[in-house]
């Protein structure tokens, strides 16, 4: 059916997270990588590997993750996403798919990546329970938007990731650290050169902890010098969190 060349494919991914146990394949378990693979092997015939570029937690969302395969038949790479789609369930779709440069990696070639947290201000609902966190106590706006400018430059974030994260260094540079209000709905917004396990969670669940009174700004600046997880907020739950935007 096709003549036989290697081509590296990129795609751009979109899913809604609420029902797989995260991005990462996983033995007897739904994940994205593992349908995206699966799909694509159905469709190819053989096995098909895939890297992704942010491995989200199981509940977190992706507007716009990215991966890359290697294609040996010769079908052109932008017929793929719709190719290929129809074998997935509709939480989850592959937005685009193109040729790229053969040493292209969709894992290290990262330079920037945004993620998108929404905390709904209202009582809880049933029906936003996996698209937003809950908070409606009273908040400070003026120390959280302090307490998002600390986090701006190069910090190590050893206190702001998961306990027992294995992580070599824990330095990272934030590019990005702001909140909107609109309509009853914090939108919190940060881009970074890259982000350890639960960081963002932690950064949104310190800021929100300000708002509250549970922390002071002094208490962050502890938590940002001293390295201790138990110094910093709370880790807020995934269903808030959307990866939005990857730069390569």
């Amino acid at each position: 059916m096709y003549n036989f060349v290697m081509q590296r494919v990129k795609l751009e991914i979109e899913y809604d997270g609420s029902n797989f146990y995260g991005w990462q394949r996983q033995k007897n378990k739904r994940t994205v990588q593992g349908e995206i693979e699966k799909a694509l092997s159905s469709f190819f015939g053989r096995e098909v590997l895939v890297t992704g570029s942010s491995r989200t937690d199981a509940g977190v969302h992706a507007l716009a993750q990215v991966a890359h395969f290697d294609l040996v038949e010769d079908m052109p790479a932008e017929k793929i996403a719709l190719a290929v789609n129809h074998l997935l369930d509709d939480d989850v779709r592959i937005v685009s798919s193109k040729k790229v440069a053969s040493n292209f990696s969709a894992r290290y070639d990262v330079k920037k990546k945004t993620y998108v947290y929404l905390v709904s201000l209202s009582r809880f609902s049933p029906i936003k329970r996996n698209y937003y966190a809950f908070c409606d106590l009273p908040l400070d706006y003026d120390k959280m938007q302090k307490c998002a400018e600390m986090f701006l430059g190069e910090h190590s974030f050893k206190g702001f990731c998961a306990s027992g994260a294995q992580v070599k260094n824990y330095d990272r540079t934030i590019y990005q650290s702001k909140f909107t209000k609109n309509n009853n709905v914090l939108k919190l917004t940060f881009t970074g050169n890259g982000f350890m396990q639960h960081m963002v969670r932690i950064l949104v669940g310190t800021i929100i902890d300000v708002g509250r009174g549970k922390l002071s700004l002094d208490d962050v600046a502890e938590a940002l010098k001293c390295g201790q997880r138990s110094k910093a907020g709370k880790t807020m739950p995934p269903n808030g969190l959307y990866l939005k935007k990857i730069v390569f």
